[in-house]
């Protein structure tokens, strides 16, 4: 009875705290808004280095996945969230000394390392958190949900003042963005491990055995392998698109103020997204990623076409606002939704294995789709490089619609027995 009563009380301290946790640990908060700027303006790299070293992170958290999901199991939820943390902390002292291609490479190796494990860990600790029942999915979805809008509410904040503090001096928002992953870290000691109070560790034979079953099921799941390509094709476009706004916006001599201006009003957006996910989901049912995917396509191609065609200054940035407010806010939805949906008809034994080959799918294309936008940036301009973009999208989509429309969304007596983790006698 006491260990659970112990187990009950770490489950609430975990609820109570992830929300909070999440909205200043799920990325870097000050960062991004004047990443790009700093990286080209005070490190002086090309903008074709600073979206190659997003592929070279893609490639090492491709890498690191599945040892850190082995590690994650043998060591703990709670030790490797803490561990994380501790990297983040590294990758942006790195950052702040970087003065080469070599070095920011050097410094998304030590990203690849912290996102490796918070990936999987941050979401499988919340995930043994609650407690087994019909509205798991949905207790998830509130948490996360409740987290991931916090952050972009946050970020949107940090955004509005780090451009005048850009201009005042570079490092200033940098220095900002460590001082949170500190306070990152530090809340992160105040969580517990819940495995580890249900279940005594198992021998490395016996985990092995888990780990092939996982691998088995994950392997078997037409449902999982749709959410795979659906999350690292949205992901990977998610995060080209983030570096091509930044040189979209320096291209047409916005200046930096404004720049971090709208990425804070993206940074709402996404919130806003993120807030509305169950809303979406149950307006659009099994067809909510679908709609998430088109939303994102048609926005960047409307945004490419339109700022081709060289029109004023201020309707080509009300044009670029706009589009990039509806990429924001599906982007907000997404990450919530996809991960639901993974944690759908599968057990605690089999979460961090999910999660790892999720990861792993998300990096791959990530990289895939960092190398050539990358190549597109070296050889034309930034608009031909989002419509180029948008229509290899289009086309991509139009065919993963078609594969996912008999494989995500239907009722649970329409899966096949092989969609629902069984454990191995």
């Amino acid at each position: 009875m006491n260990q659970e009563k112990k187990i009950r009380k770490a489950r609430k301290q975990n609820m109570k705290l992830y929300s909070l946790y999440r909205a200043i640990s799920i990325d870097l908060i000050f960062y991004y808004a004047i990443e790009f700027l700093f990286l080209t303006q005070v490190k002086h790299l090309s903008s074709s280095d600073v979206v190659l070293g997003g592929a070279f992170y893609a490639i090492f958290m491709i890498i690191f996945q599945i040892p850190a999901s082995i590690i994650i199991d043998k060591v703990g939820t709670r030790k490797c969230t803490i561990l994380a943390n501790i990297f983040n902390i590294i990758f942006i002292v790195l950052i702040m000394s970087c003065k080469n291609l070599g070095m920011l490479i050097f410094a998304q190796f030590i990203s690849s390392i912290c996102f490796s494990l918070k990936d999987i860990s941050d979401t499988a600790l919340i995930q043994y958190s609650i407690p087994e029942t019909e509205k798991q999915g949905e207790i998830f979805s509130k948490l996360e949900g409740k987290g991931t809008k916090d952050y972009y509410l946050l970020n949107a904040g940090t955004y509005i003042i780090s451009g005048f503090l850009y201009v005042i001096n570079p490092y200033i928002p940098i220095t900002g963005s460590l001082c949170f992953a500190i306070l990152a870290t530090v809340m992160s000691l105040g969580f517990s491990d819940i495995e580890e109070e249900k279940k005594e560790k198992t021998d490395t034979k016996n985990y092995m055995k888990d780990l092939w079953e996982g691998i088995k099921f994950i392997a078997n799941s037409q449902r999982l392998r749709s959410l795979f390509l659906y999350s690292g094709i949205a992901w990977g476009v998610f995060c080209l698109m983030s570096t091509y706004r930044s040189s979209l916006l320096v291209d047409i001599g916005t200046p930096e103020q404004i720049i971090t201006l709208i990425a804070a009003i993206l940074s709402f957006s996404a919130a806003i997204g993120s807030k509305k996910q169950m809303e979406f989901h149950n307006y659009f049912r099994n067809k909510s990623l679908s709609a998430i995917l088109f939303i994102m396509t048609f926005s960047i191609l409307i945004v490419g076409i339109l700022t081709a065609m060289n029109i004023s200054y201020g309707i080509t940035l009300a044009i670029i606002v706009i589009g990039f407010i509806l990429i924001d806010f599906v982007k907000g939805m997404s990450g919530v939704l996809s991960t639901r949906y993974l944690g759908n008809f599968a057990n605690e034994k089999i979460l961090t294995q999910i999660y790892a080959v999720n990861a792993i799918s998300r990096n791959v294309f990530r990289a895939v789709i960092s190398f050539l936008g990358a190549y597109l940036l070296r050889v034309t301009d930034t608009t031909n490089g989002m419509i180029l973009v948008g229509i290899i999208l289009l086309i991509t989509v139009l065919g993963l619609v078609g594969y996912m429309k008999t494989r995500l969304g239907l009722k649970p007596k329409e899966y096949n027995e092989n969609e629902f983790f069984k454990e191995e006698k």
